[in-house]
C-alpha cells in the first residue's frame, strides 16, 4: 500500500488532479539516448529508477515528477537496438504528454513510418 500511496503522492499536483504535463524536450532525448547506449544507466534504471536520473544529473522537474512515471509497468527494456531505431517515437511520446499511448518497439522500423498528429 505505501507504494501506491508514494504513486499518487508523485503523480498529483496541488491542485489533486492528476499530472499530465509532457517531459521537456531535453530531459526526454537524455532519458532516451542513455537507454539505447548505456547498459550502466540501463542496469540502475531498472533498479533504482529515480537514483539513475539523479546520478546522471537530469533535470529536478524530471528527477521529481517523472521517475515514477519513466519506470511504471516496465519489467524489461527493450535492446539497446530496438530503442535507438524507435527514437524519434518514443521522443514524440515522451513530450506530447503522459497520456499518450507507447509505441510498438517490436514494430519494423527500417521501412518509411510517419507519425500523423
Amino acid at each position: 500500500m505505501q507504494a501506491i500511496s508514494t504513486e499518487q503522492e508523485v503523480r498529483t499536483e496541488t491542485s489533486g488532479k492528476p499530472r499530465t504535463v509532457p517531459m521537456t524536450h531535453a530531459a526526454a532525448i537524455k532519458l532516451v539516448d542513455l537507454l539505447a547506449t548505456s547498459d550502466e544507466f540501463r542496469e540502475i534504471f531498472m533498479r533504482d529508477t529515480r537514483t539513475a536520473l539523479e546520478t546522471w544529473q537530469f533535470d529536478q522537474q524530471t528527477q521529481d515528477f517523472f521517475w515514477w512515471d519513466c519506470r511504471m509497468g516496465i519489467r524489461q527494456l527493450a535492446s539497446k537496438e530496438v530503442i535507438g531505431a524507435a527514437r524519434n517515437e518514443i521522443l514524440s511520446m515522451l513530450t506530447a504528454g503522459l497520456s499518450q499511448v507507447a509505441p510498438k518497439l517490436d514494430a519494423d522500423y527500417s521501412s518509411q513510418h510517419r507519425l500523423h498528429q
